[in-house]
């Protein structure tokens, strides 16, 4: 009878398994309708997967909030994508299309207690050139143009409606002078014999390799101590992604010192160069950027920069009072001895991390310099005047300052950005010096884009549902003024299935300023962002310095300040090269490297933004490299929308983009502002209570649940390693004997 009662059990446990199951599915049936979506709404939806979105939806998701997902793009990211190159030329097809934005364009008012969103964040992108073969941007011969013949490389001296005259480069006659080739005009285009050179090095060297390009919409960075590492560490998503450290900060702009020409004594304006951006005391000394003067005074400023920014930490070094005693042990200081006492002990932690801009150790701090820091902060005085008055620096290196190590006011009006905003980001760059590499800043692997897809991730592990290609089309607004939830438009899919728009409830929706329709004005001129993504044949930054390949290697910083003669910008250009070491761009071929520019820069609209850009480019290519490829589009800059922000709606949530910044502090700094708001006094980016006890729970039904065939398979896989491990016992016996 024994064997029949343990059938008994085992069939008994089949049918309870069985029946759990079901009841399961019944219950998850009740609470989804037929698109697998919750009947009884969320807790919060956001709309777009942009970064701060992403990394909002990620840290909701781990406080226990029930999260809906939406965007209108079938890819991730939304303006913080990374996309290949075929891909991003169908994205700015669609965009020059009108496919963006699928809303009610005459729509500009409330009605019915619904407020009109436009698609996407990329509703206002604006595409404003294009150069790719395929799009028709190199097929026209030109006089001058270097071609490619039968014969060899040449350029193009006469083209008329019979015949293509082409002076051969490759050929040299007996006179010393090269020859010059007919060739007659062709009736289809296709038979053409002359080929443009670049056509013929875009289809060589980035058409058969597009799928190993990841470009990135809007390229960000990480500062090696800032609040993106914190937040990615902290919250385990550091993970899912790698970084290598940028190599090399480096300004585009003149020497301060003046020389004496070659042929003449007479002294040569210098021509704007890239030159690196002082990183350390070496670099300080050693750029050819400034004058000897210049080098002391900036040393100096630093100094005292490095003692504000230790001095601002000090609450965070020194701990509360927690009893009497410890007030008894601080009565005979006063708070700037112990912020003395601070700061010189926190100069000898950054001294043995090698930060060597700091003060050295024998040095006292100067206490009144910081003080008159902090009096000028409180007056509000801006950051361009602090520097000229307290630190006596001239235009060329308030220039270095602002735009190189604080890397800030990105507006032509240098007069709005405060000293408070100056130091601040200035000390964020210093405190991030020397921890990875010789720089602050850390660039993802794969593209920045990779960033938005790994906080999705983590909140679609945390329960975040997610649904694409299902835009919002409005907000619904009760009565009372509270948000009811969204209506995301509806679909088709490849078999013909047409999903029509639904409500779904929500008591929070979270959204970008970029997604409100934005009321027309009459004779505004818009303020805008103008991106430039650039592929380039050969090496940008050349280090003739350099000892191995590494240093090689184009993964750098770029800025130009404004003023330049010949870009004529008014406003700051932010650029980042890189190349195939950090995996977004394809490796040498035949040589040839290719490097990946991204330019960005802020202009009202008609102020000629795209052709500060275009001729940023040739300026800084020069003669060894050559651009093959170029996208350049714009769009409305948060300035220009902030007439379009909602405050009055309860329960909606309106979040900023990075604007032109090339760093992606903003964007945590900005999902932390929100997060605060939906979850007072829980920890951002942090395993809350209540989802850990959760998936404890479900790891021990999971353990409960599991049948025979797990456990057999796990005790095959122990016995196995138990016996590995005794075989590896026995040869090290063997060999010790």
């Amino acid at each position: 009878m024994e064997p029949q009662i343990e059938i008994d059990k085992n069939k008994d446990a089949l049918e309870s398994k069985e029946n759990k199951l079901s009841n399961a599915e019944e219950k998850k049936s009740e609470e989804m309708d037929e698109e697998g979506l919750r009947k009884q709404g969320y807790d919060v939806i956001l709309c777009g997967t942009g970064l701060t979105q992403s990394i909002l939806a990620a840290s909701l998701a781990r406080a226990g909030k029930s999260i809906l997902h939406c965007d209108s793009n079938d890819f991730y990211g939304d303006m913080d994508a990374v996309l290949s190159l075929g891909a991003l030329i169908q994205w700015a097809s669609n965009i020059s299309d009108g496919a963006g934005d699928d809303t009610q364009k005459d729509q500009h008012s409330d009605e019915d207690g619904k407020i009109p969103l436009r698609a996407s964040e990329s509703s206002s992108v604006r595409i404003d050139s294009v150069l790719n073969p395929r799009l028709g941007g190199m097929e026209e011969l030109e006089k001058g143009m270097s071609v490619i013949t039968p014969y060899g490389q040449g350029r193009l001296l006469e083209n008329d409606t019979t015949s293509l005259a082409v002076q051969l480069n490759e050929w040299i006659m007996a006179d010393g002078k090269s020859p010059v080739a007919y060739f007659g005009r062709p009736k289809l285009e296709n038979e053409s014999e002359i080929i443009p050179l670049d056509m013929f090095l875009y289809k060589k060297y980035i058409e058969s390799r597009q799928r190993s390009f990841a470009l990135d919409l809007s390229p960000a960075l990480l500062y090696a101590d800032g609040d993106a590492v914190d937040g990615m560490i902290n919250s385990g998503v550091s993970e899912y992604c790698e970084f290598k450290s940028i190599i090399g900060l480096n300004l585009f702009m003149k020497s301060s010192q003046k020389r004496l020409g070659s042929r003449s004594s007479k002294i040569e304006e210098p021509k704007a160069t890239l030159s690196r951006v002082p990183c350390s005391k070496r670099d300080v000394f050693q750029t050819k950027l400034l004058s000897p003067m210049d080098k002391r005074r900036l040393m100096k400023f630093l100094q005292i920069a490095s003692d504000y920014a230790i001095a601002m930490t000090s609450t965070q070094i020194v701990p509360p009072s927690t009893s009497q005693g410890d007030e008894d042990d601080h009565d005979g200081l006063n708070k700037n001895e112990i912020e003395k006492e601070v700061v010189t002990s926190l100069n000898e932690r950054q001294l043995q991390q090698g930060r060597s801009l700091y003060r050295p150790q024998n040095k006292i701090v100067a206490t009144s310099d910081v003080e008159v820091l902090e009096r000028c902060i409180q007056e509000g005085m801006a950051f361009d005047t602090y520097l000229t008055e307290q630190h006596k620096l001239s235009d060329h290196m308030k220039k270095v300052v602002i735009h190189a190590m604080a890397m800030g006011s990105y507006n032509a009006d240098i007069s709005e950005y405060s000293t408070k905003d100056g130091m601040n980001d200035l000390c964020r760059h210093l405190q991030s010096l020397g921890k990875f590499g010789g720089t602050a800043f850390l660039v993802p692997l794969y593209g920045s884009g990779e960033l938005s897809q790994a906080f999705c991730r983590s909140a679609a592990v945390h329960g975040a549902t997610y649904l694409l290609r299902r835009g919002p089309k409005n907000v619904q607004i009760d009565e009372s003024g509270k948000t009811c939830g969204v209506v995301v438009n509806g679909c088709s899919y490849d078999h013909d299935e047409v999903v029509p728009s639904k409500f779904i409830a929500a008591n929070n929706v979270v959204l970008p300023v970029q997604m409100l329709q934005k009321r027309p004005h009459a004779g505004e001129s818009a303020l805008r962002v103008y991106r430039r993504i650039s592929i380039l044949r050969g090496k940008l930054v050349k280090n003739e310095d350099a000892n191995n390949l590494l240093e090689k290697e184009q993964r750098h910083v770029i800025i130009i300040p404004p003023g330049d003669d010949l870009i004529d910008n008014k406003s700051v250009i932010h650029g980042i090269a890189l190349d195939e070491s950090v995996n977004v761009a394809p490796r040498s071929m035949n040589g040839v490297d290719t490097t990946i520019l991204y330019l960005s820069t802020v202009s009202k609209d008609g102020d000629g933004g795209e052709k500060h850009l275009e001729k940023a480019v040739k300026s800084l290519c020069g003669d060894d490299c050559m651009e093959l490829f170029h996208l350049s589009f714009s769009f409305e800059h948060e300035i220009a929308l902030n007439d379009v922000k909602r405050e009055k709606e309860v329960g909606m949530h309106i979040c900023n983009s990075r604007g032109m910044a090339i760093t992606a502090e903003s964007a945590f700094v900005e999902a932390k502002r929100i997060f605060e708001v939906l979850c007072p006094g829980e920890k951002f980016l942090s395993l809350s209570k209540i989802m850990d006890d959760l998936v404890k729970e479900s790891r021990a039904g999971l353990a409960d649940d599991e049948d025979d065939e797990v456990k057999m398979l796990e005790s095959a896989m122990n016995m196995i390693g138990a016996s590995e491990s005794d075989r590896e016992e026995m040869h090290v016996t063997e060999n010790s004997s």
